[in-house]
């Protein structure tokens, strides 16, 4: 039991040190990343009071706080020099992003998830959103859309496979026989943090397109945040 405790002392004292130094690099960057992250979550607020009109859609605004959750837990792992959870985390953060708006005009698909076990595709979802009958029905209800992809769904399918191989535990993604694989690294830490705004730039997108007014009010409630690609 003692040996265990000392482990754990160590352990923690070791991922306390890397986020220590985290904290002291690129400062700018992951302040970018954390306000992105609120914009995210504000989203959610407005959305909420503007008062869904279907009960799925009020169920579904929850998934916003919990993208935002799930952002700020993957980048505290990655600081603490735990990338592997923080890439699963981020994974998550990127498949929930997408379902949020795949379910939002498909209420049996949200039912189906909640309360009978359906499992989301993720390949499924993207080809749902890229279709051209999903771009004709938001032109038909969204004042200047005009039939562009709702997002880059190209870096949403490349980086969701990269982070499917973490979860998946690929061969190629393990670091337990590694000296410093409790270590901070910088470049380790750097790239996390590039994967992250990648997948906060593909939900703004996405969300932009369904939810521009939301989104426009949303903005408004964070002056001072970095301009997301496309939005």
């Amino acid at each position: 039991m003692n040996t265990d405790k000392t482990i754990m002392e160590k352990l923690n004292s070791k991922f306390r040190s890397n986020l220590m130094q985290c904290l002291k690099e690129e400062v700018e960057h992951l302040a970018g990343v954390e306000r992105k992250a609120r914009l995210l979550a504000v989203l959610g607020q407005v959305l909420t009071e503007s008062s869904p009109p279907n009960l799925h859609q009020k169920e579904l605004v929850t998934i916003f706080d919990e993208v935002f959750s799930d952002v700020t837990i993957s980048i505290y792992l990655a600081a603490c020099g735990l990338d592997k959870p923080a890439q699963i985390i981020l994974r998550r953060v990127l498949e929930l992003g997408i379902a949020v708006i795949y379910l939002w005009d498909l209420p049996h698909m949200f039912w189906g998830w909640k309360c009978h076990g359906l499992d989301l595709n993720f390949k499924e979802m993207i080809d749902h959103l890229s279709k051209e009958h999903y771009k004709t029905f938001l032109k038909s209800i969204s004042n200047g859309y005009k039939g562009e992809d709702l997002c880059d769904f190209k870096c949403a399918k490349e980086l969701y496979g990269l982070l499917s191989d973490t979860a998946h535990g690929k061969i190629s993604t393990f670091e337990s026989n590694l000296p410093d694989r409790f270590a901070h690294n910088q470049a380790d830490w750097l790239n996390h943090l590039r994967s992250l705004e990648q997948v906060e730039d593909i939900l703004l997108d996405l969300w932009q397109k369904r939810f521009p007014m939301a989104l426009l009010e949303a903005k408004s409630k964070l002056p001072v945040i970095p301009k997301a690609k496309g939005v």
